[in-house]
């Protein structure tokens, strides 16, 4: 038998988060601060009709509360889970805190409705990926549904260093940015430096970019349905449990 040269296979890039700036950081580098001063920006809005008042909601990665509070505002039954003290300190005494980690965690109830915002769903690594779905699915009522907002794959391949977006008052700068392939998107790694005023922050992380295909893929094999989108840039989407698939008409509410 032909025998043939080992292939080099280029190991990962190691997946980095760390933070920078006034005030603490929490594990994956976010920094309270910025969290608890930046502005609500609209961001659930369009989710309003799968929230009416009184749905029970179980946010993952709440932080500081910057969506939990609207939550509230719409009239939900809001638990917010962060592994953060210092970002679940200001959060408001309407809310269930929960202090632990997404993927270990196991509050033995059911929800109408687990988010998982803030593209939480790219991690870089993709046991952390799985953790998080099997954790949504532990805790959504069988009747329910799990939301989540993935990255915007274009921003992610496309964004460079000097770009800025923001306003006056507060804005976001790219300072560094590294891509390299992955064998389900292009592992991404960025530091951002956002301004607020004088002060300054900095937030490195490495993400991955993912089409609708692998995270469909990963919701049916945590028992999910394979997902709809909720808006027309198809980064919100929705799915619930397996055995409700065609009970729903989409974008039921």
């Amino acid at each position: 038998m032909e025998s043939h040269p080992p292939v080099n296979v280029p190991a990962s890039p190691p997946i980095q988060f760390s933070g920078t700036g006034p005030g603490p950081q929490a594990a994956d580098g976010c920094s309270v601060e910025l969290y608890r001063r930046s502005a609500y920006a609209g961001e659930i809005e369009l989710l309003r009709p799968w929230l009416p008042p009184g749905t029970s909601v179980l946010e993952l990665g709440c932080g500081t509360g910057r969506l939990t509070h609207r939550l509230v505002e719409f009239g939900c039954r809001v638990t917010g889970v962060d592994n953060s003290a210092d970002m679940l300190r200001h959060v408001s005494d309407t809310v269930h805190r929960v202090q632990a980690d997404i993927e270990t965690l196991q509050l033995h109830q059911r929800f109408d409705v687990v988010l998982l915002p803030s593209g939480m769903i790219n991690h870089a690594d993709g046991a952390v990926r799985r953790a998080f779905v099997a954790a949504a699915a532990r805790h959504v009522a069988s009747a329910g549904q799990l939301i989540l907002k993935r990255q915007p794959p274009q921003w992610l391949l496309s964004a460079q260093v000097g770009d800025v977006s923001g306003s006056a008052d507060e804005s976001m700068e790219v300072v560094a940015v590294a891509r390299s392939p992955d064998p389900e998107g292009t592992q991404v790694r960025m530091t951002l430096r956002y301004r607020i005023g004088h002060d300054t922050w900095t937030h490195a992380f490495s993400v991955i970019t993912l089409d609708e295909a692998p995270i469909s893929r990963l919701l049916v094999a945590e028992g999910f349905a394979p997902p709809e989108a909720l808006d027309a840039g198809r980064l919100w989407l929705s799915a619930r449990p397996q055995s409700l698939q065609g009970l729903f008409p989409p974008h039921q509410p």
